[in-house]
């Protein structure tokens, strides 16, 4: 079987799998400390207003259930284009996020 082949963006040009490449050699991803910190603190309050909403507990869970509601809240907004209108991007954001998260735990619920 020969090797699989790809198109580049010049016609005339086939580019074969192995010399495709994600990453530069060697680079790995950064870990940049001075967005995670705030993004987990920002998502375990948003997970904590979600469960004074919908109920459960537990320092893990709300943030794991605040930072997927930041993402489903953002992907919302981005598909939907609905929006929370009150006057302040931070409480914009933070109320799709916990839109978000509260979806998040229906769909827990819903599932288990």
């Amino acid at each position: 079987m020969p090797p699989r082949t790809r198109k580049s963006s010049k016609p005339d040009r086939i580019i074969r799998d192995e010399e495709i490449e994600i990453l530069p050699p060697r680079r790995t991803l950064p870990l940049d400390w001075s967005v995670i910190v705030p993004t987990v603190a920002s998502g375990t309050v948003i997970g904590f207003a979600a469960s004074l909403i919908m109920g459960g507990g537990g320092l893990i869970r709300h943030a794991v259930v605040g930072v997927l509601g930041m993402l489903i809240g953002q992907g919302i907004v981005r598909l939907t284009g609905w929006r929370l209108n009150t006057g302040y991007s931070f409480l914009d954001d933070a109320g799709m996020a916990v839109i978000g998260a509260i979806l998040v735990i229906l769909l827990a619920r819903f599932v288990a």
